[in-house]
């Protein structure tokens, strides 16, 4: 299996409205270098809320990709992931998406103002260090820019160390859309109601970095209840030929290429 690299996560992330946009980041790491990478998004943590708190961005989110065990089916190459980490940055709206955070328009000014959102949360001599460490860590990083689609109901925020799940979506034809939303959408309420599945994010990929993976159109991210209740017999009721017949042509209008467990790991928000 090649190692796609789509980006992930949908926003999907807690209590978007559409009318936001989301930034996301894969993050592949050099080898020995995770460590020094926490300390240093756990000191930008802090800078994102400074960049918050000014308005310029609305949310920030680090997920671990957590790799399953070999031969798993679902998320279909989750055994074999392709990236590290994945970061996402929300915003309110294209104003924000096009803004540039307001830390400055030199070094200087730059390295002022992530002194000033840690001032009292980090030595100066570790902000020093890890600003140096800064263009260390990564061996590649791919880049995408996703608008909301539709969405189910979301049974409230997510928490450090919660799981998620995302999938790289290629569109096959132009019904793809109405499928998800008119029709997959439905069951995927009905889990939620069920107390199967949390929350259910349907986005489109706007933009992307040149070395992102091309196939791709749309991703959906996805909770599932880590201890779901136990489903009875009248619950899994056998589907109607409309019903049959839906999800058929529904799956033939989408390829999914693969998909990845996330771990929450820390986020302003």
């Amino acid at each position: 299996m090649n190692k796609l690299i789509f980006s992930i996560t949908a926003l999907f992330l807690i209590n978007l409205g559409f009318s936001q946009a989301v930034t996301m980041s894969e993050i592949t790491l050099n080898d020995g270098v995770e460590n020094d990478y926490i300390k240093f998004e756990k000191m930008w943590s802090n800078v994102h809320e400074y960049i918050q708190k000014k308005g310029e961005k609305s949310g920030w989110f680090l997920f671990k990709v957590i790799p399953t065990e070999k031969g798993t089916q679902w998320p279909p190459n989750s055994s074999t992931p392709w990236c590290d980490y994945v970061i996402f940055n929300i915003y309110n709206d294209d104003k924000q998406l096009d803004g540039d955070w307001g830390l400055g328009n030199t070094p200087q000014e730059f390295e002022a103002s992530v002194r000033k959102a840690n001032y009292k949360k980090m030595r100066r001599s570790e902000i020093s260090r890890l600003l140096n460490l800064a263009n260390t860590f990564k061996k590649k990083s791919t880049n995408y820019t996703l608008k909301g689609v539709d969405s189910t109901i979301d049974i409230g925020p997510m928490q450090i160390g919660d799981k998620a799940t995302v999938l790289g979506i290629e569109k096959l034809n132009d019904d793809y859309e109405m499928y998800e939303s008119k029709f997959f959408k439905k069951y995927h309420n009905k889990q939620i109601t069920d107390g199967q599945r949390l929350a259910w994010y349907f986005n489109k990929i706007t933009e992307r970095s040149e070395n992102a993976y091309q196939p791709i159109s749309h991703m959906i991210f996805e909770r599932f209840n880590p201890n779901p209740p136990t489903i009875s017999s009248d619950q899994n009721a056998e589907q109607s030929f409309t019903e049959k017949m839906m999800a058929k042509n529904g799956q033939a209008s989408r390829k999914i290429h693969g998909g990845l467990v996330l771990e929450l790991v820390n986020f302003k928000q």
